[in-house]
């Protein structure tokens, strides 16, 4: 069976080297639709706020000295009574405003059914028992509702759920981590962490798989790692922002939430809050001397920021969209607006989908399914890019049912990100999750590194010629790699190539070759040998 036919692609060859000469639009939208922020009326006596959020068509704003602020317009604000309590997240569902606390306390809840007047209540449980070790209530950083559940993560690892912000179940429970935020979007809940630079992603809040590395693209991780500070999603991607002092600067986005593309931005920020509105990211957090800047963009990955004009340099705490304008806090107590002046009608297309392809001798055939939704606009056109890290190629892609182009004048045995985005009249959408290509002369199955290696530094094996399984966006054909004694598995890219590290190779003579069983068969690669030097 030849790639094409297991891949099930058919007639694309012509259309593909016809999109190849396709003039493109590289640059068609601005990297944010917002406007100048002002200072708000703020409540008197002004508090140092947390948080604020649009719920159920008011405006309400938390401090961590037990003060609420409410307001219909986010331009003036009534301060109500409350119980004293340090509040730090809120959220509204099945009727009810919930309210949850960050510090280790009992009661650290409080609900209410119009946002005036508020009760409390014991709260979500807190971290388990452990000998030797005391329970940990409260410290609640985020709550997020969708799928019928509120779901509220905390900064111990805690993960608990409700349906009815009363009664609440923990459903995970990691010490090491620290969630520092959740959103719902595209039916999952993302939760991000400050301590290990995790994700946390579940499709019904019940269940909860956590995702250990999930960076990819040509863009490196910060030195320390990247912690996260923030996560929202909006347009159909997901956008997690760097929120500790080695992190500034970094953003990470992804449309499915499992492999995330690492961006940069400056002036570098540490971010602790974010939202999505009327086509714009909004984020903020650390301050500086001379502004208190706020930064937005369309798509995540190109930023740029707006300063607001406070009296004294502040932290902010909170960003939310609501009834046609954003809304900012600071821990000094400003409210800072900004009304929308865009079309929030006019929506940029959501991203394609299923990227995946053919290598060659030097360039790359890409082929995609047209996106979930075209937006505000139909479709126009699409954009592929594949880059190395330093130079970035693209091709663009006709409309049509599996859109394709060719990529040409690669390097093979090299490395490349490929991402696509789709475009109408109002502009880009979100790029695509990176799939790694690696171009080669003669596409069949192989797994190479090269013949010398150290046992010192780790070896990196490129198995390619992989009859990708065409049934879902992430392969499910997995390929065992033969390193020596050592076994790795790995599953493939979509364009049918794995790329593998062995840490601390034996030093030696080692023998490599790979495995699989795909569509009725069993494969096997050809033998190679690698010397292992001791270093």
């Amino acid at each position: 069976m030849d790639r094409l036919s297991a891949m099930g692609f058919r007639i694309v060859v012509t259309l593909a080297v016809a999109a190849a000469c396709l003039t493109l639009p590289l640059s068609m939208s601005p990297a944010s639709a917002a406007v100048p922020w002002t200072l708000a009326q703020a409540p008197a006596p002004v508090g140092g706020w947390s948080t604020v959020d649009f719920l159920h068509g008011r405006w309400i704003a938390l401090s961590h000295a037990g003060e609420i602020a409410v307001s219909s317009d986010g331009s003036t604000w009534s301060e109500q009574p409350a119980p004293m309590g340090s509040w730090q997240a809120a959220a509204y569902g099945s009727g009810r405003y919930v309210a949850l606390s960050s510090a280790d306390v009992v009661p650290n809840e409080m609900v209410s059914t119009d946002g005036v007047a508020w009760s409390t209540l014991p709260g979500p449980p807190g971290t388990p028992y452990q000998s030797g070790n005391p329970v940990l209530n409260g410290h609640w950083t985020s709550v997020a509702y969708g799928h019928g559940l509120f779901v509220a993560v905390s900064s111990v690892g805690t993960v608990a759920t409700s349906a009815d912000g009363v009664t609440w179940i923990r459903r995970f429970w990691r010490p090491v981590d620290d969630f520092t935020s959740i959103t719902y979007g595209d039916g999952r809940f993302i939760a991000v962490d400050a301590t290990q630079g995790e994700v946390l992603l579940s499709l019904d809040g019940l269940h909860w798989s956590l995702i250990y590395q999930p960076l990819t693209g040509p863009v490196a991780a910060p030195a320390g790692g990247l912690h996260f500070g923030a996560v929202a999603y909006g347009n159909g991607n997901f956008v997690a922002f760097g929120g500790s002092p080695t992190g500034a600067g970094y953003v990470a986005t992804s449309v499915y939430g499992y492999y995330w593309t690492l961006h940069q931005y400056s002036p570098a920020q540490a971010i602790a809050t974010a939202t999505f509105g009327c086509g714009s990211f909004v984020a903020a957090g650390q301050s500086n001397a001379a502004t208190n800047p706020l930064i937005s963009s369309l798509t995540g990955s190109a930023w740029v920021s707006r300063t607001v004009a406070t009296s004294t340099a502040s932290n902010w705490t909170g960003v939310a969209y609501g009834a046609e304008r954003y809304v900012a806090v600071d821990s000094a107590g400003d409210i800072a607006l900004s009304r929308s002046n865009a079309d929030c009608a006019a929506k940029v297309p959501l991203a394609p989908q299923q990227v995946s392809g053919n290598v060659h001798d030097g360039e790359v055939w890409t082929y995609m399914h047209p996106p979930a939704s075209p937006g505000g606009a139909p479709v126009q056109g699409y954009r592929v890019a594949i880059t190395d890290g330093t130079t970035t190629k693209y091709c663009g892609a006709p409309v049509y049912y599996e859109p394709n182009c060719i990529i040409r004048g690669l390097r093979n045995h090299k490395i490349y990100w490929v991402t696509a985005q789709a475009y109408n009249r109002f502009g880009y959408s979100a790029p695509t999750d990176p799939e790694f290509v690696i171009p080669v002369a003669a596409w069949s199955l192989d797994a190479t590194t090269p013949p010398v290696v150290v046992a010192t530094t780790p070896a990196v094996v490129q198995v390619i010629g992989i009859l990708a399984n065409s049934l879902g966006f992430y392969p499910w054909t997995t390929v065992s790699v033969h390193f020596g004694p050592r076994l790795v598995i790995c599953r493939p890219s979509p364009f049918g190539e794995c790329v593998i590290t062995v840490a601390h190779p034996p030093v030696g003579v080692v023998r490599i070759y790979a495995t699989y069983s795909g569509y009725g068969h069993s494969y096997r690669s050809l033998t190679h040998v690698v010397k292992v030097a001791s270093g």
